[in-house]
């Protein structure tokens, strides 16, 4: 009878070893879900060739401060809104690409700056909007520290999505 008693304490032990072990498990899992998904912090703007003149091919980065997670799809958008002789012009740049775990690259884009360009600045604005992957964690993010960047983005984290918006002068010379 002892030997009997024995053998069901070993059982009550195992499965008691193999509970705690899958509920270890579990809690980790669910530890990082708990985190959820948030868009990237972005430090702002660069752009290339400095001075940009009229005519010039311009390569605008929107540089992230740290990278986003648990993000799908992304459309990001450029608009370029610059005085032209006969009026008002808008450049409109779109893309659409997977932000995961093998692409988390600044978004970057190409535009050709008119040659008949008036005024010594042209105003650019950028917006991204990403699909989360998992619950989104709410709030806005920044990075705090964006000296030698140009202009601001604030990215804002929602449930289903998150999305980012920001704008800067960029400077031509005459």
């Amino acid at each position: 009878m002892m030997e009997n008693n024995s053998k069901k304490h070993l059982i009550r032990l195992f499965a008691l070893t193999i509970f705690m072990a899958v509920f270890a498990v579990c809690f980790a899992a669910c530890d990082d879900d708990e985190k959820g998904s948030y868009p990237p912090a972005f430090y702002g703007f660069t752009y290339s060739p400095n001075p940009v003149k009229p005519g010039d091919s311009v390569t605008i980065t929107a540089v992230q401060a740290r990278k986003g997670q648990y993000l799908i799809g992304c459309d990001y958008s450029l608009n370029v809104r610059l005085k032209q002789e006969d009026g008002e012009t808008n450049i409109v740049s779109k893309y659409h690409t997977n932000y995961d775990a093998t692409n988390k690259a600044n978004p970057t884009f190409k535009i050709l700056i008119p040659a008949n360009i008036i005024g010594n600045s042209a105003y650019v604005s950028f917006s991204a909007r990403w699909n989360n992957s998992a619950d989104g964690i709410g709030g806005e993010y920044s990075a705090s520290d964006n000296s030698g960047y140009l202009g601001q983005i604030i990215s804002r984290g929602y449930l289903l999505y998150s999305e980012a918006s920001g704008n800067f002068n960029l400077p031509i010379e005459q």
